[in-house]
Order: structure tokens, then C-alpha cells, then sequence
């Protein structure tokens, strides 16, 4: 081999070594961004409310709702929906502050109370984006996220609930659903991300002693809260969803599914209790 030769192997070596990590760079920022941004929304989500605000909580959908401002690319262009990485470092090497709603350990009486009268600040939440019309959390697991709600059903999948690109989108109710979870079905999308990161940790549910120490799952609107309890779940190849034949309200969970080519996992929980905000 001679030494151009040798020599142009080595450059276009360095050269791909050089842009794979430049790939692994952005895909390491774009976890880290993500994860601030979903940090300090449960931050403003579990801040107390100002009692002086009087200003009435509506969704998009609902009268008086009124749309974000969004640039020419459809990201919102709100002061209030601006985050900062290095504050979330800050937090994230300091001194860690209690969860709200524990993350890990199997649901008890006291992770089900905690989630029971927990008491979402939608009012500070719509103030970085009107799209979030309710909170979605399974005690216990890292699932604890706002839900958004568009026109489409595309617009959240690479955007995520501050509406800034990203790979990880959003979870999202169906836009045809009903904002307030009053439907008799309420279907619900997320990512399944591999750092477990939005519905990631979904799958963990197809374990049977898993799900049966991890059954119930809540739904925060301004209006109530709202209990259910896991019914079934299954992995469908199916483009629709059958729709729901109980009589019972129920909120429908779905994911992708690497398993099979082009399934997806489905996890379906019947409403148990409707209860004003923070009420047991």
C-alpha cells in the first residue's frame, strides 16, 4: 500500500470517527435538553399556585382557549417556555430534591395517596404552552409527564412540550379525543425512548408481577383527577385501535413495539375515581 494511499485511508478514518461522535453529540445533547425541559415543567407542575392569579384555566379546544404564537417552523414563541441546560446541570449535580411522586419500588397505599391529592399548577403550565391540557403519571415509574393536544396527530411526535423540535416528540392525547378525558376513550402516545425516557418504561408493564404492583395510573386536568386501573394490554399490528366496548371510561396508552415490525403496545386502564384537585 503506498503512502497516499495509507494516508487517505487514515484522514477518511479520522474523518468518520470524527462524525460519528459529532452524531453522538447531538444525540447526548438532545437527551439532556429534553430532560430539563420535562424537569422543569414537574418543577412548575408541583409549584404551589399564586393565590392572586385569577385567570381562568381553559383547554385549546374548549371556549376561550386561545392558540400559542408559534414561529414560521411551528415552535412556540413564549419568553415563559424558555429553559436553560445549565441551570438543569445545576440541579442535577446539587443537592437532589425530593420527587413529588416516587419513581421506582412498587405502589403502596402511600405512593397512591401521594398521587391521589398531588395538585397540578396548570395555570403556570399553560403559561409556557396552552397545548398541555393534563398531566399523566404511573406512581412508582418514570412515566410522570404532561399530556399536549394538537390539530393533528403528527405535529407532537418530534416536538417536544415546549414545542421545540425534538426527537423524543411529546405524549399526546388523540387529537379527535376529548381534552378533558370525559370520552369514553381517551388515547394517549408517547416514544418508546431507550434511556426509558417518555413511554420507554411502558413495556416493563408486559411482566405480570410488574404490572400487578403497578396498577394504577393517574390523570390530572384543571378540573379533577382522574384513577384508573390497568385492564389489559396487548401488542397490535393493527393501524386503528378497536374502540372501546366497556361501559367504563377508559385512558388507552400507546407505544412502539421493536419486537415485531411495525406493532405496538397497548396498555388500557378503567376510570376508578373522579375527585377534585388534591383531594383524597
Amino acid at each position: 500500500m503506498s503512502k497516499f494511499v495509507r494516508g487517505l485511508v487514515i484522514v477518511l478514518a479520522v474523518g468518520m470517527m470524527a462524525f460519528a461522535g459529532y452524531q453522538l453529540g447531538n444525540i447526548a445533547y438532545d437527551y439532556i435538553a429534553d430532560d430539563a425541559v420535562y424537569e422543569e415543567l414537574r418543577a412548575d407542575a408541583d409549584s404551589p399556585e399564586d393565590p392572586n392569579d385569577t385567570t381562568p384555566v381553559t383547554n385549546e379546544d374548549e371556549e376561550g382557549g386561545a392558540a400559542d404564537v408559534q414561529d414560521a417552523d411551528g415552535e412556540l414563541v413564549n419568553p415563559d417556555a424558555q429553559f436553560s441546560v445549565a441551570n438543569y446541570l445545576k440541579r442535577l449535580f446539587g443537592k437532589a430534591k425530593p420527587k413529588a411522586i416516587p419513581i421506582s419500588g412498587n405502589q403502596t397505599s402511600s405512593s397512591l395517596k401521594k398521587a391521589q391529592t398531588r395538585k397540578i399548577n396548570f395555570k403556570k403550565l399553560k403559561k409556557k404552552n396552552k397545548q398541555i391540557v393534563a398531566w399523566l403519571t404511573i406512581p412508582n415509574t418514570k412515566i410522570d409527564y404532561p399530556i399536549t393536544k394538537a390539530k393533528n396527530n403528527s405535529y407532537y411526535l418530534k416536538r417536544n412540550a415546549l414545542k421545540k423540535k425534538s426527537s423524543a416528540g411529546s405524549i399526546f392525547l388523540d387529537a379527535k379525543a376529548n381534552a378533558s378525558f370525559n370520552g369514553q376513550d381517551s388515547p394517549v402516545y408517547g416514544h418508546h425512548m431507550r434511556d426509558k425516557s417518555m413511554f420507554g418504561s411502558l413495556g416493563d408493564l408486559r411482566r405480570s408481577k410488574f404490572r400487578k404492583k403497578h396498577q394504577y395510573v393517574y390523570v390530572y386536568t384543571a378540573k379533577d383527577t382522574k384513577k384508573y386501573k390497568i385492564s389489559s394490554q396487548f401488542i397490535t399490528k393493527k393501524k386503528k385501535l378497536a374502540p372501546n366496548k366497556s361501559k367504563t371510561k377508559v385512558v388507552t396508552l400507546v407505544t412502539c413495539e421493536y419486537t415485531s415490525k411495525n406493532a405496538h403496545y397497548v396498555v388500557r386502564a378503567k376510570l376508578q375515581t373522579t375527585k377534585k384537585p388534591g383531594k383524597k
